[in-house]
């Protein structure tokens, strides 16, 4: 795994780890809160975890997976055009 999609797995997965923990432990309304803090910061495709049941422990955990999907393909993705642009440059 090349290192830049490596570095955002690492700290998205541990934002979203830690999202995660706030939902299971807290009560009330973390659920909520820690779900649209979660689809915010993985927006566009984080909003399919409302498709699971909003403010609950698995619909954070779906946010945050698709949220972490997401990130590491749009590294994987910057990666590949930078290596794409010093090609052409070369």
């Amino acid at each position: 795994m090349p290192w830049p999609v490596k570095k955002v797995l690492t700290l998205y997965c541990g934002w979203s780890m830690l999202w995660l923990d706030v939902a299971f432990f807290g009560h009330g309304e973390y659920d909520v809160s820690v779900h649209l803090i979660l689809i915010f910061t993985g927006l566009p495709l984080a909003l399919l975890s409302l498709q699971v049941p909003n403010g609950t422990v698995p619909g954070v955990a779906v946010a945050g997976a698709i949220g972490t999907i997401q990130w590491c393909a749009v590294a994987e993705l910057n990666r590949r055009w930078d290596l794409w642009q010093n090609a052409r440059k070369n």
